[in-house]
């Protein structure tokens, strides 16, 4: 997933935990990304209340999971 986050200019900060924490350079970028992602049933968490109002937290779940936010955020990006 952050490989395919970085490919379609999204910084993913390095990590070794379950998530991945996604930088989208400004916080109307992230919320954007938030709404397209929620329109599509997918639910991540958005991280200003920990300083970072331009990032979201994506929880690594199943291979199925994981390619339907791939798809989502590459669309995102190909609009934004």
């Amino acid at each position: 997933l952050a490989e395919t986050l970085h490919g379609n200019s999204i910084t993913v900060v390095p990590s070794l935990c379950n998530f991945v924490l996604a930088r989208f350079g400004s916080t109307e970028r992230a919320d954007a990304a938030d709404a397209a992602l929620r329109a599509r049933g997918i639910i991540v968490r958005k991280m200003g209340a920990y300083g970072l109002p331009d990032s979201l937290r994506i929880t690594i779940g199943t291979e199925p999971e994981m390619r339907a936010v791939a798809a989502a955020l590459a669309e995102f990006v190909g609009r934004a």
